[in-house]
């Protein structure tokens, strides 16, 4: 599976790496929604983006509503993974078309089951 991981946080870019790595999956990054939004429109081949909200230069949500909107990876799912714990982001963020929401701290089997009930759901 070809993932996209968008957090501005090295440490957890690495550690997304790290857990889907190791269940062979082939990943990519981006640091800024701008960046994953060059990533989407060149490569729109991805099954998966894991994506954080509170970036500099695009956050998380104005990244998913681009994408969303404007239809440029429409079979790709996008969970995000944000510390953004509010009900009222949860609900604002699946209804800009999230597929899931994982909150962080997050461990490798929370991550590993929720992409597993995303993508078969």
């Amino acid at each position: 599976m070809k993932v996209l991981t968008v957090d501005d946080a090295l440490t957890v870019r690495t550690m997304i790496r790290n857990i889907l790595e190791s269940a062979g999956h082939d990943v990519h990054e981006a640091e800024t929604g701008v960046e994953a939004l060059d990533q989407v429109k060149s490569h729109k081949d991805f099954d998966l983006i894991l994506l954080d909200w509170e970036m500099p230069v695009m956050n998380g949500l104005t990244f998913l509503t681009e994408v969303r909107q404007n239809k440029l990876a429409p079979d790709t799912k996008i969970i995000m993974l944000t510390s953004l714990t509010k009900m009222a982001n949860i609900v604002k963020a699946m209804d800009a078309g999230a597929d899931e929401y994982i909150m962080k701290p997050f461990t490798p089997e929370i991550v590993l089951d929720k992409i597993s009930a995303t993508l078969a759901g």
